[in-house]
């Protein structure tokens, strides 16, 4: 092989990392309807998510928050990013955002 075959060949990535290619973002969706704030947003998704409000910025920040940066920065527990990116994802696909309660504790037999 001449070493421009071998210059070539060293420039192709190896092993699966490689070929991802970087996370890409997805569009942050314009606000529909009632909700235009984050403030509207958490209070419609319900389970005490509209505490959560202070913390998100802005419409943006909302919906390009990391989960590394709600665990860090904002100090959220897991099953409140969990709810909220779950919830986010759902308007992106253009879900109308209702409030799931939580069901109440089982109670126990002896």
């Amino acid at each position: 092989m001449n070493t421009t075959t071998v210059r070539c060949l060293a420039r192709i990535p190896t092993g699966a990392r490689s070929l991802h290619g970087g996370v890409s973002m997805k569009p942050v969706p314009a606000p529909r309807g009632s909700i235009q704030d984050p403030a509207t947003f958490l209070t419609k998704i319900g389970r005490n998510s509209v505490q959560l409000a202070d913390k998100f910025k802005s419409w943006d920040h909302l919906f390009t928050a990391t989960t590394a940066e709600m665990k860090t920065e904002m100090a959220l527990s897991i099953k409140q990013r969990r709810w909220i990116l779950n919830w986010r994802e759902k308007y992106r696909q253009g879900v109308d955002l209702y409030d799931i309660p939580l069901k109440p504790p089982k109670k126990k037999t002896k």
